[in-house]
């Protein structure tokens, strides 16, 4: 009779030696899939764009209070489930000027808004009447307001400049800047001194040299021209007419002075109240140039005195017509038969617009 073969069983592995394997086996797609999942989202977090349909500007004040604000604005912007979100609550945007645009990554515009990293602003600064227009006018443009720019046109150390307190207008040249929204005063001041040594090049030094002006007296006598005429066409002619009285010695007698030192600039006629001003502005009762510039003048006023019209007119009166050109004259007696005809349109004029 055979033998039956003895069936070896294979000893069964203890479940502690198992585990460790079918621990692997079982979790690894799970694991897998989690830290997939995981880079997903870290990925998507810089992926993720703004959401605002079209372009937007925001002018964030440099006030604590108006920055909070803005983290709702930002918030607003913002993919509620994106870490960038989260942070603003902790780290309020910057003050400044910035621009998003839709499709902008929200990451990059949270740290542009953290860091503060600024759209320049381009603006045209105009000539300005008197330094509190000129504070204004920044204050309206920039983000520190004009009662900021006042006092540091009054407490800043224009010597440095070799400028004084009458004089520091001139550095102000019309033009086009740009320049970040949050420039303090103190930097935009020498922002604006850079320009002006760059306007005042040697060309137009030797032609005020020539005239016996400094580029200083140049800007203050160009000044004078900007508020007489807003026809540049007879700029240089009116310069021309200055320039001739400063030569003979003769007193300016420009009403924009005495308005300048009345502070009156709404008014539509010169009265003896003006005239009768005891201030250095007034160029009816003191010779010479005035201490300083009566405004910012265009660059057009300045090159109109270095490039003036020679003649030998002492003596001009705007026309009748209301056309806003003026009427020239050498004699003294010609100018007053000039003038006697401007003064009857000007009552008409005036009398028709009472009524």
């Amino acid at each position: 009779m055979a033998r039956r073969k003895a069936s070896r069983k294979k000893p069964a592995r203890s479940a502690a030696a198992s585990s460790p394997k079918n621990f692997f086996y079982r979790y690894w797609w799970g694991f897998l899939g989690g830290v997939i999942g995981l880079l997903g989202l870290v990925v998507a977090q810089f992926l993720a764009n703004v959401r605002i349909p079209e372009r937007k500007t925001w002018k964030i004040p440099l006030s604590p209070q108006a920055r909070e604000s803005y983290s709702d604005s930002l918030r607003q912007v913002l993919p509620t489930w994106t870490v960038w979100y989260w942070l603003t609550y902790v780290t309020p945007p910057k003050a400044g000027h910035y621009e998003l645009k839709p499709g902008e990554k929200a990451y990059q515009v949270f740290q542009r808004l953290r860091r503060g990293l600024q759209t320049p602003v381009r603006f045209y600064l105009p000539p300005q009447r008197s330094s509190f227009h000129l504070a204004a006018f920044l204050g309206r443009t920039l983000a520190y307001d004009s009662t900021a720019w006042m006092g540091t046109f009054l407490n800043y150390p224009w010597e440095r400049y070799g400028l004084n307190a009458d004089t520091w207008f001139v550095i102000f040249i019309p033009d086009v800047y740009e320049v970040y929204w949050t420039i303090p005063p103190e930097s935009f001041i020498e922002r604006m001194h850079q320009s002006y040594e760059r306007f005042w090049n040697s060309e137009r030094r030797q032609k005020a040299a020539a005239l016996g002006l400094s580029p200083v007296e140049v800007t203050i006598l160009a000044s004078i021209v900007e508020w007489e005429t807003s026809r540049s066409a007879e700029k240089p002619l009116i310069a021309s007419v200055y320039l001739n009285r400063l030569r003979i010695g003769m007193p300016l007698q420009a009403d924009p002075t005495v308005i300048y030192a009345t502070r009156d600039f709404l008014t539509q006629r010169v009265t003896q109240r003006h005239l009768q001003v005891d201030s250095p502005y007034n160029t009816y009762q003191r010779r010479g140039l005035p201490p300083g510039p009566i405004g910012i003048p265009s660059p057009s006023s300045i090159e109109a005195v270095l490039n003036y019209t020679p003649s030998e007119y002492l003596y001009f009166c705007a026309r009748p017509d209301g056309s806003g050109y003026h009427d020239f004259s050498v004699s003294y007696a010609e100018h007053q038969r000039k003038a006697r005809s401007y003064q009857k349109a000007l009552s008409r004029w005036l009398a028709q617009k009472k009524k």
